[in-house]
């Protein structure tokens, strides 16, 4: 493929204005795309960004939906130009650079591989086992919220793993009428598979985290990180989804921690 011929046109992005946008969107309305290294990716990405390295754009378009806006982003904001350019000259209908790439980003990233948190996923997971497993995830994140209310130093810091907790409660009877749903009635049986949302392990998490969080403030970052990891594994799980409403499904979930996202971003600015 000559690059040179595809080179089109596109509208850049402010970090302020992506932001935005991504907020105000569901997770099925738009891209985001990640055109740097597999290690720049794991050190840091945007939550629900998919990963294909800018060399390797040409022969992975069937990948992207022409259809669908994409905003497209790297370290500065030159690599992922020239990669939007390159898709606008293909036809995709919307794309958008995001100018100054991550490094001008000012919210919250994932961190890991692509794979990260997927050892117990299959692309071909049905419906209902997928909400079995994310009630999993979710069970383990408020055993993990339980653990730390009590050790908690006082009350504020109890009230908010309380309220943390409760979040997870709520998401946890849903997902038990998803699979109900999706079962004909049947009955649900939970799985404790020692993983929280986003993938980490209970045990492993909370030996490491205990012992930094001394504030509410403190708190409200890990619980960001948190949602901002699951958000990215929801995706990321979408991304590899074969069977459409599955598919659907973790998109929903991942809208579900954008919102708790907002959520948490409003508590921390109180705090400010």
């Amino acid at each position: 493929m000559n690059w040179k011929n595809l080179f089109t046109p596109v509208r850049d992005m402010t970090p302020a204005e992506a932001k935005a946008y991504i907020e105000g969107h569901g997770s099925t309305e738009y891209q985001l795309l990640d055109v740097r290294q597999p290690k720049e990716y794991e050190a840091g990405h945007l939550a629900g960004a998919k990963l294909i390295p800018i060399r390797e754009l040409p022969d992975r378009l069937a990948e992207l939906n022409k259809e669908q806006p994409l905003l497209v982003y790297c370290a500065v904001g030159g690599r992922s130009k020239a990669a939007a350019q390159l898709l606008a000259g293909q036809e995709f209908r919307e794309v958008y650079n995001l100018s100054g790439g991550i490094k001008a980003w000012e919210g919250g990233q994932a961190t890991g591989p692509e794979a990260a948190g997927l050892e117990l996923f299959t692309g071909d997971l049905e419906y209902g086992d997928a909400a079995a497993l994310a009630y999993a995830m979710e069970d383990g994140l408020q055993g993990f919220y339980r653990q730390l209310e009590a050790q908690a130093a006082g009350p504020e810091q109890q009230r908010l793993y309380e309220q943390l907790a409760h979040f997870e409660e709520k998401h946890k009877a849903r997902l038990v009428e998803e699979y109900r749903t999706h079962h004909g009635g049947a009955a649900f049986t939970a799985q404790d598979l020692g993983i929280m949302e986003g993938g980490q392990r209970v045990a492993e998490f909370f030996d490491r985290a205990k012992a930094h969080l001394r504030t509410p403030h403190d708190i409200l970052e890990l619980a960001m990180a948190l949602e901002t990891q699951a958000l990215d594994l929801y995706s990321r799980m979408a991304q590899k989804s074969v069977a459409a409403d599955t598919r659907g499904f973790f998109l929903s979930m991942a809208d579900e921690e954008k919102q708790h996202l907002g959520y948490l971003a409003k508590e921390l600015d109180r705090l400010l």
